[in-house]
């Protein structure tokens, strides 16, 4: 009874030393955290080149259409949207309007330099 258990044993160690040679490190999954952090790089690397070429494609609307655009937004009387200055802001480029109250910058909006659309600013009249 024992010589059969160890013939088994000996077939089966066998038969795995024989599949895993077959196999070689086709099948063998590593973790390796560099290639997590190379793929997390690789991955921020492509999807600036996407934003852009993204960017690129997009037309960009000009300084006087942003300002025409925050002088929208303004509401207090008297104030103004100032001189635009384009900026790139968190990977985005937006205009900062000043906006103007007696020949002081009392606050800014800033506009999508490709959407037009208002997305945020600061400031304001007390």
């Amino acid at each position: 009874m024992l010589k059969s258990i160890v013939a088994l044993l000996a077939i089966a160690a066998v038969v795995v030393i024989g599949v895993a040679a077959y196999s070689g490190d086709n099948n063998i999954n590593t973790y390796n955290p560099a290639d997590v952090i190379n793929n997390t790089s690789n991955n921020n690397s492509t999807q600036k080149i996407i934003n852009q070429q993204n960017n690129s494609q997009k037309t960009m609307i000009s300084a006087q259409e942003a300002q025409e655009i925050a002088q929208t937004y303004i509401e207090e009387p008297g104030a103004t949207a100032g001189t635009p200055n384009l900026v790139e802001l968190n990977g985005q480029m937006i205009y900062v309007v000043p906006v103007i109250m007696d020949g002081k910058t009392v606050g800014q909006i800033e506009i999508d330099a490709y959407t037009g659309k208002n997305v945020g600013g600061a400031g304001g009249v007390a």
